[in-house]
């Protein structure tokens, strides 16, 4: 073997690299086997999530305010708090819900914001109006939403004894051990009363020792406190100073000094109480007690959850356990494993088909495996960058990397047939390796650009949900690329190099595809009218078949379970609510088999209650028809109407909203609004799930009264509220219970008798006591059970679940009912927030394609130093997405977001195949004088690499596609199949077709400037 030139530079400058690796065997070795190492340890190194964390720039502040109506919540609570963090910039919504508990509130924010130091702007502002609040609000809380932190593991307790009064079992034994776990960051549990500590005055005792309940309860207030006091030295030591107020026991809070020789025992009975059952949860019919376990930011979810599991399982064979059943539900740990290695199964086998393919094609074992080579090396590289870059091994990015196995094949195999295709017997080894590294590096170069380049404008342009999701396949695409490049420019010369001549000189590089594709192109060419006009009927084709895939629906998660909601009929005993639940139940549970399902769980309040029945994995009756079964056995009942709940798929249920001033002004206008959108064809369900209604007792305050006494309303008003719905007190900490909280109240039960009511001692005068009665007169009136505000106004959200038409459908019909509803001045209507955010998507998307096109051609029109020649090579996107449209036509899909992801992907790829086309016509026309034989004789010499990298990619794809039929990656997978075998078999001809006719249109417009300017070069004589 002859040796390689003294000097690299002699070279030219694009097989440098190459003469480089082979002047350097040993070196490049050892790079390639440290890039590999790295990336194995990498890959151990990675955290593995189902789908990637997403710090969404949404702030929650949610204020706990028990005992009061939702308009008082809204009024006292809502109100203030909306007015002090509207003030801040770069909210794009507020929206905000008022309920009997508390009040919710949700600031969306741009999704390029810095989410931590936003969140502190929201903590100031809200201190700003802490002082605006009850008094009585212990605690706001604002947080932002992370997916992290979602629950990793949910157990599930049943059994024969209630498990709801058994706090301090479980505490003990089931959520202390599970605290103790390493990475698990805090545990709840859902269903378990816990007990706390009550002070209930007796108005009688307060009355005789002239004791006023207002500066009990300031003074109560003030008398638990621990205060941190600096430090002091004594005797050369420094001691900080703590005074401490806090109770330390029961006997504490009962000796508490009232006044001169009364303690708080003498005039209210202090205990720690098990308050009444407040909800209820049911699995299998049996009640039951649920338990969510979170884990710290840094933990491995997988670990955790594993640790949780081992823990569970001796507790099962614990005796304290014999009588209780723990299940495990939503394992988010065991659904990573099984999702990731569903997919890398399928990702496996497709890498081995792939690998079949190009054997068949090559029919060399050798040669075949140096190919293989630059697979596990690229990928080896994606892993490290990955692990560098701070990325984690999910759903989307291991899609990603599976996707990039047919190009990194691409690069591979376009130099290796490069070189296998030099035949000069004056050429040794190595200088066939080079001139056939030589030939197509532009070409491989600009391909791998113009791949990557379409997820530029993604990057760094503006963001969103969807352009944060493709980064991670972004980039699981890109590393590969890169590193295929490089292993293809040096590595894979280099095993070439050192294969025995006669293997490379065997292996056949054309074949019977050759004999069939040269006629047919001579005839596409030499037939420019019969070729333009079937050009003219496929794009024809593309605007008919995208309209079709307009008017499907979106590809969604399949329907798992149905839930049902019984829209209770006002406020109920929770033990009416439980014996409705348990009718519909054993009606379920009656029919099980026909009703295809494994489990109800069921969630009971007194306001409130649902069902969850999960189907069996493949269940056989359509999904409508189902549900449509079920409701028709319903158990009749005058409490409650039940229903199904909104469908949890987007492309399933659409939203409107009425907004305005007035809650029961909007009540009245839904009203109208729901009877004409139930009768419009495709809404199976139309209804509020506000609809719910309490009744409220309105105190009305007798100002005579009251100013007779020298007061204020506002201070009879908190007078009536303390003595009705209780007080809280900083809470007391025990060393067994922990956290406990403390509440003064009146009366021990929640609804407290209208005779005791009445009788509520408020103020005294004088020595004389003054009752509730004496001071106000009594009302009834329904109430909502929440008040939401969007944008502070108040708004109702009306759902609708459709069958079988599509968003964009549903969304013109919702406009023709309204547009025939007129609505008062000051109210309007919109439809719901996601409609806004799909069609923001799908611009940016446009967009983010446009600008990626524009990319592309630049890159092209440098590589080929032409204006026209780029114009031949995009055609071929044109045709690729033809072929998408034509395939969600044929499969009866919607196109989607994800499926937009696939278009910008496949816009990428699909370029490559034109760009080695053009290139080596570019390089054939040169020594000849017709245009024709350069462009076929190109194109048959190119036509085995291509159709080995396109076999390679879709057959490497297909495992995955099947595998991923039910989630949202499954469009992506099916847009770029569909749109790259259209688009290999259509560019193959018409490419070189549009290649011609530019040619062709550029010679006759030079002849015809060549003419124009003779002609105005002439001297006209005078």
């Amino acid at each position: 073997m002859k040796a390689i030139k003294t000097s690299i530079r002699d070279l030219p400058i694009t097989v440098w690299l190459t003469a480089l690796a082979i002047k350097r065997p040993v070196t490049t070795g050892m790079l390639i086997i440290s890039l590999f190492v790295t990336g194995l340890v990498a890959s151990k190194l990675l955290p593995q999530e189902s789908w990637p964390a997403l710090n969404v720039p949404i702030a929650f502040i949610n204020v706990p305010y028990n005992g009061a109506s939702p308009e008082e919540v809204e009024r006292l609570i809502t109100r203030p708090i909306e007015e002090a963090v509207a003030t801040l910039g770069g909210i794009t919504n507020l929206r905000s819900s008022s309920r009997s508990n508390g009040a919710s509130i949700r600031i969306f924010m741009e999704l390029d914001a810095d989410l931590d130091s936003r969140i502190m702007d929201v903590r100031e502002k809200v201190d700003m109006v802490r002082y605006l609040l009850p008094d009585d609000v212990q605690r706001v809380y604002v947080q932002k939403f992370s997916t992290e932190d979602l629950p990793v593991i949910s157990l599930v307790l049943s059994g024969d004894k209630n498990l709801a009064q058994s706090y301090d079992f479980l505490n003990r034994r089931l959520k202390q051990p599970v605290e103790r776990i390493e990475g698990v960051g805090q545990v709840e549990m859902r269903g378990v009363i816990q007990p706390y500590i009550e002070i209930q005055l007796d108005s009688v005792k307060l009355s005789m020792n002239r004791i006023d309940q207002a500066q009990l309860l300031r003074d109560l207030r003030a008398s638990n406190f621990l205060v941190k006091s600096g430090s002091i030295l004594s005797g050369g030591r420094k001691f900080r100073v703590t005074p401490s107020g806090e109770y330390q026991s029961l006997n504490d809070i009962r000796d508490f000094q009232v006044k001169a020789g009364v303690k708080l025992q003498d005039v209210a009975l202090v205990n720690l109480v098990t308050p009444p059952r407040n909800s209820e949860i049911r699995t299998d019919r049996k009640k039951s007690v649920g338990v969510e376990i979170f884990k710290e930011s840094d933990a491995n979810v997988i670990e955790v959850t594993d640790n949780i599991v081992s823990l569970v399982e001796q507790l099962r064979v614990n005796e304290d356990f014999a009588d209780i059943r723990i299940a495990i539900e939503d394992n988010t740990g065991q659904e990573i494993q099984d999702s990731l290695g569903d997919l890398l199964k399928a990702g496996s086998l497709g890498i081995v088909m792939s690998f079949i393919v190009l054997f068949l094609f090559l029919r060399n074992v050798h040669i075949t495996l140096v190919v293989v080579a630059s697979v596990p090396i690229s990928l080896s590289f994606a892993l490290a960058g990955m692990y560098f870059m701070g990325f984690s091994l999910n759903m989307l990015s291991l899609a990603g990397l599976f996707i990039a196995v047919g190009l990194l094949i691409d690069n591979s195999v376009v130099i290796c047939e490069s070189i296998l295709q030099q035949k000069d017997a004056s050429l040794n080894a190595v200088e066939k390796v080079l001139k056939g590294v030589d030939n197509v590096s532009i070409a491989i170069i600009s391909g791998t650009l113009t791949t990557t380049i379409v997820f530029m404008p993604l990057l760094i342009g503006e963001k969103n949900f969807i352009t944060i999701l493709v980064e991670q396949i972004a980039v699981a695409i890109c590393l590969p690329l890169f590193a295929s490049l490089l292993i293809s420019k040096t590595a894979i010369p280099l095993m070439l190099s050192r294969v025995n001549p006669k293997a490379i000189s065997g292996v056949a590089t054309q074949g019977r595809l050759d004999k069939w594709y040269r006629p047919n192109l001579i005839k596409i060419l030499n037939h420019p009218k019969r070729t333009g006009a079937a050009i003219f009927l496929l794009v024809i084709s593309g605007f008919v078949t995208n309209k079709l895939v307009e008017s499907n629906g979106e590809q969604g998660d399949g329907e798992t379970e149905i839930r049902i909601v019984y829209h209770l009929q006002g406020q109920q005993k929770l033990t009416d609510v439980s014996v409705l639940v348990d009718q519909m139940e054993a009606y379920l549970y009656s029919n099980q088999e026909a009703f295809e399902f494994t489990q109800i769980n069921s969630r009971i309040f007194p306001g409130f209650a649902m069902s969850r029945i999960k189907l069996k994995d493949g269940f056989e009756t359509p999904y409508n028809d189902l549900k449509a079964k079920i409701k028709e056995g319903f158990p009749e009942t005058a409490i409650a109407r039940p229903s199904f709940e909104w469908s949890a798929q987007k492309q399933k249920m659409v939203q409107m909203s009425l907004t305005g001033n007035s809650t029961k002004r909007l009540n009245e206008l839904s009203e109208a609004v729901i009877l004409q959108l139930s009768n419009v064809e495709g809404f199976s369900q139309v209804g509020l799930d506000e609809r719910n209604q309490d009744m409220e007792l309105v105190l009305r305050i007798d100002r005579e009264i009251v100013s007779r006494l020298g007061l204020n309303t506002q201070d009879i008003a908190m007078r009536i509220a303390n003595a009705l719905r209780g007080s809280n007190l900083r809470s007391y900490r025990d060393a067994t219970l922990g956290e406990i909280d403390i509440r003064v109240v009146f009366h021990p039960e929640q609804a407290i008798p209208m005779e005791r009511i009445k009788e509520l001692p408020i103020y005294e005068d004088n020595g004389r006591i003054l009752t509730l009665q004496q001071l106000v007169s009594f009302e009834k009136q329904p109430i909502m059970q929440q008040i939401r505000r969007a944008q502070r106004r108040t708004s109702l959200d009306i759902s609708i679940n459709l069958d079988d038409i599509n968003r964009q459908q549903a969304a013109q019909k919702i406009k023709q009912v309204m547009d025939n509803i007129a609505l008062p001045t000051g109210y309007d209507w919109q439809l719901g927030r996601r409609f806004a955010e799909d069609q923001e998507a799908a611009m940016d998307m446009l967009i983010n394609m446009a600008l990626a096109l524009a990319l592309i051609f630049i890159v092209m029109a440098a590589l080929f130093e032409s204006l026209l020649m780029p114009i031949a090579i995009l055609s071929s996107i044109g045709l690729a997405f033809i072929g998408v449209f034509w395939t969600f036509a044929i499969l009866g899909l919607g196109l989607g977001e994800t499926g937009r992801v696939g278009m910008l992907i496949l816009m990428g790829i699909v370029v490559n195949n034109g760009i080695v086309l053009i290139d080596q016509i570019n390089k054939l026309k040169a020594n000849s004088v017709d245009l024709i034989q350069p462009i076929v004789d190109a194109c048959v010499s190119r036509i085995r690499p291509i159709f080995m990298t396109v076999a390679t990619t879709v057959i490497g794809m297909v495992p995955l596609t099947f595998a991923s039929s039910d989630s949202q990656t499954y469009p992506m997978a099916v847009a770029i199949i569909g749109g790259l075998l259209f688009s290999t078999f259509t560019s193959l001809f018409l490419v070189p077709f549009c290649y011609l006719m530019l040619v062709k249109l550029g010679e006759r417009n030079s002849r015809r400037f060549a003419k124009a300017k003779a002609f105005a070069n002439k001297i006209i004589p005078i």
